[in-house]
């Protein structure tokens, strides 16, 4: 049971004496009944607060203002000194209703409940990352020009607000491979189900739980985000962070994890949801930085831009055979040379898509160094691919989107699973 929908539960539980009163004698006498729906709200307020915006809140919230309604002139009865208890006919039936309403909300609390967190088989250790105070000298440069035709700029503006959080397997990771994931939407202070799942297989985690400076109301930017996608029938999924302050920080925060962390390690890129085009601008501007880079996309998703032969595609119910629809970027045909380029930067010969390289001979001294490889994982738009722990978080919204419970948070977990079986190829 997890704290959400405990913290529900109580919610509720507050309500049930102020809605049984009538029918009990024990309790019309309890003068100051009619203090909890309020006491009931105040709690709901401080979920929202505390832990977050589900959409299931919304409906619990207005059954408790209903109830408070109800309960106004018998709490200014008790303010006033005067007896609460008298109960009409109308009033009885109203009780009658909204215990009605009750049931069906506490059937809803259940229904929607979020998904209980995994379990690892061996203990993590998490940590904060741990950066410098200021950013790089090219971020300071792209923020002193936008602060350029300010009277007096903010100075504070220099700091990398991009939070994560380092996560190893207790006794340290047996694995030399450092994975940068940039997934979780909505921000948490927690490592999420992907990021445990890879540092229980072995692997060092840098997971960035933060993109922007929290918000009053956590979830609260996703859900924003949702009203967008409300109606459509295609091209349902999240607008990319393209804010290019945002971006500058991204690239800083990659720069700095990656030098801190990844010494004599190959390093990973895991990113999805409003990170792929962040991810993919980092990447082909600074092509080597990275071993491999792993997109999760939706069907309905547009591949990252990346040069030509940068990309590879697997989708979910075989991810280790190419897709069969690919997109201009990897429809050439593959030469022999092309083939023996990708196997030799640790892809699957058999997978890679590349238009054709020149003819020079693969051991040439004088040939470039081989482009960063893409894989962009392609999953149907039920998983809701890009959404962060939405299915896990949030069933009913989840259902509104067309798809519907992550049990067991099975989607992380087939995702974690198509990662490593991309990374052992290097």
């Amino acid at each position: 049971m997890t704290d959400l929908l405990l913290s529900e539960l109580v919610v509720l539980l507050l309500l049930l004496p102020v809605l049984l009163r009538p029918f009990s004698k024990s309790l019309k006498k309890g003068r100051a009944i009619p203090i909890l729906p309020f006491l009931s709200l105040f709690v709901c307020i401080c979920i929202i607060i505390g832990q977050g915006i589900v959409l299931y809140l919304f409906i619990l919230v207005l059954f408790v203002l209903i109830v408070c309604l109800s309960e106004i002139i018998r709490l200014i009865a008790f303010f006033q000194g005067m007896l609460n208890d008298f109960y009409g006919i109308a009033s009885m039936m109203l009780r009658i209703v909204l215990l009605c309403l009750f049931c069906g909300v506490a059937y809803c609390a259940f229904r929607f409940a979020p998904e209980a967190s995994i379990r690892t088989e061996y203990p993590l250790t998490v940590r904060s990352i741990e950066l410098t105070d200021k950013t790089n000298a090219g971020t300071d440069k792209y923020i002193a020009e936008q602060t350029a035709d300010s009277a007096s700029p903010n100075s504070s503006a220099l700091r990398n607000p991009i939070e994560g959080l380092l996560i190893e397997r207790q006794g340290g990771a047996d694995k030399k491979a450092l994975v940068i994931i940039a997934e979780t939407f909505p921000y948490a202070e927690r490592p999420e189900t992907l990021a445990s799942l890879l540092a229980d297989q072995g692997y060092t985690v840098a997971e960035i739980t933060r993109l922007k400076p929290r918000g009053l109301i956590p979830r609260i930017e996703l859900y924003r985000k949702l009203l967008h996608l409300v109606g459509k029938k295609e091209q349902r999924y999240l607008i990319k962070e393209d804010d290019p302050q945002t971006a500058a920080f991204f690239a800083d925060f990659l720069e700095q994890t990656v030098a801190r962390y990844g010494r004599n390690k190959r390093i990973f890129l895991y990113a999805e949801g409003i990170y792929t085009d962040l991810a993919a601008h980092f990447c082909t501007e600074n092509p080597g930085v990275f071993t491999g880079v792993f997109f999760s996309l939706s069907e309905e998703e547009p591949l990252p831009s990346a040069p030509d032969g940068w990309i590879q595609t697997m989708r979910e119910h075989n991810p280790e055979l190419p897709s069969e629809d690919n997109s201009a970027a990897d429809t050439t045909a593959v030469s022999d040379a092309a083939s023996e380029q990708a196997a030799g930067a640790g892809g699957n010969g058999s997978a890679e898509t590349a238009p054709a390289v020149s003819a020079a001979p693969a051991t040439a001294p004088t040939q470039p160094e081989r482009p960063l490889p893409f894989c962009c994982y392609i999953r149907p738009y039920s998983e809701l691919a890009g959404f962060g722990q939405l299915r896990a978080e949030d069933a009913l919204a989840a259902e509104l989107l067309g798809s519907g419970r992550s049990i067991g948070r099975q989607d992380k977990a087939a995702a974690a699973a198509a990662f490593n079986r991309y990374a052992l190829l290097f």
